[in-house]
């Protein structure tokens, strides 16, 4: 990627429907090689108006992460992850959940115990990782394209996207109709990032409403986040492991770790997080599904959990954020737009349980797939269509066998007895679609 491309003559307009993850780092990458008009939009207010956090993984799609990066955001000599240089270091500590400790093959590993022994059940090695706040790195993503003079357009709710016919293909474009009422017209390519329940996948299967839907996994998934008064609970979750660990036990999964650690010398000012999965609908729930009554909920139905799990439970103070989601996915299946021109990545494309942190690798693996038949398709003179319909064959196949894998892996999850057939056990971590 980058300098092995020159940059495109007559750089196309591209819209990027979302301003998440996905989105933002797509725009990184756009701009990187050499496309200049780039335009996201996305459909909430403003980037704060959703505060709710939760950790991402970066481990398998680490490289091709760091390498769509505009430049100046990690590229400075010195100490490198992955031969990116310092810089790289110092851009992803602005995200790090915990980046008081000193890297290493247990630091970088997953670890898990048995959720009714405390037993320690399998590691999990995730080579070069980083657990960072997922609003964090969004936030360092959107001012690194803010230097650069890329800006995103909020409160754009898509409702509609239209083919302009030209007097050939090559004079083609696409409008963006918005809630708002506003039309943006001149598009050249729609790149849709704008999550599980992506508008943009929906208008791709205009007239097959269902075939967009997502599907219940028949799993719940509760996620909280706890500061405690008794630094005693954290300082014991931390020697468990410093970064995140498991415990897996009859009927539920369990995720604990340092959510944030502004101070290391006062672990008061630390937030940790919990998380449970297991077999449920929020129809089946008898409680809201956030605040106080759900966490009321979940400390009465999670017990008989080894020290110190049990007390990360149970010690989380009462207001703490918490909310029951259920899990849903959606199994990739080829669709096409008529122009050729509008396509997914990241959630709209491949929604998927989160087991094994693959959700985040394969929306990276988009990005660096999308990056490239841009600039294969503006650099490199070849056929749109073509290109594109590559690009969209490849996602689906590797989406759809992500997402059933992870699907799996939920199942086998919920007993003791089929634990060890996971491929979490059985092959750590690493990209396996």
């Amino acid at each position: 990627m980058g300098s092995q491309f020159q940059e495109p003559s007559t750089s196309p307009n591209v819209a990027i429907i979302g301003a998440g993850l996905t989105g933002l780092l797509a725009a990184h990458g756009l701009k990187k090689n050499g496309f200049s008009n780039i335009t996201i939009y996305d459909r909430d207010s403003s980037p704060t108006c959703r505060p709710r956090d939760w950790t991402i993984v970066l481990h398998w799609a680490m490289p091709a992460f760091l390498d769509l990066l505009l430049p100046g955001r990690h590229q400075n000599k010195g100490q490198t992850l992955n031969g990116q240089g310092r810089g790289s270091e110092e851009f992803l500590a602005q995200a790090l959940c915990n980046p008081n400790i000193e890297f290493s093959e247990y630091t970088e590993s997953l670890v898990c115990y048995n959720g009714q022994t405390g037993d320690h059940l399998f590691s999990s090695l995730m080579k070069d990782s980083r657990r960072v706040s997922r609003q964090k790195l969004r936030n360092v993503l959107l001012q690194g394209l803010e230097a650069e003079g890329i800006s995103v357009q909020w409160g754009k709710q898509l409702v509609e996207i239209c083919q302009e016919h030209g007097t050939n293909h090559a004079d083609e474009s696409l409008s963006l109709r918005f809630s708002d009422g506003s039309v943006t017209t001149g598009i050249d390519y729609v790149l849709g990032a704008d999550g599980p329940s992506s508008k943009v996948r929906e208008l791709l299967f205009q007239g097959k409403g269902e075939d967009a839907k997502l599907a219940s996994s028949g799993f719940v998934m509760s996620s909280c986040l706890a500061t405690y008064p008794d630094t005693e609970v954290i300082e014991k979750l931390v020697e468990k492991h410093p970064v995140a660990s498991l415990t897996m036990s009859l009927h539920s999964v369990m995720g604990y770790g340092v959510m944030y650690a502004p101070n290391p010398d006062d672990k008061s000012t630390w937030t940790a997080f919990w998380h449970k999965i297991w077999k449920s609908n929020l129809a089946a729930l008898p409680v809201s599904r956030t605040g106080q009554e759900a966490l009321d909920y979940l400390k009465s139905s999670t017990t008989g959990l080894p020290e110190p799990f049990q007390s990360a439970i149970d010690k989380t103070p009462a207001g703490s954020p918490c909310c029951i989601d259920e899990l849903k996915y959606w199994n990739p299946r080829p669709f096409q737009h008529p122009s050729g021109r509008v396509t997914l990545a990241g959630d709209a494309a491949h929604p998927m349980l989160p087991y094994r942190g693959q959700g985040y690798q394969h929306a990276v693996t988009d990005v660096r797939n999308f990056v490239d038949a841009m600039t294969k398709i503006c650099c490199g003179g070849e056929d749109s269509k073509h290109t594109m319909a590559e690009y969209d064959a490849e996602l689906v196949k590797r989406g759809s066998e992500a997402v059933m894998q992870a699907l799996k892996e939920a199942e086998l999850s919920m007993n003791p007895e089929t634990v060890g057939r996971m491929l979490m056990v059985r092959k750590g971590h690493g990209k396996s679609a």
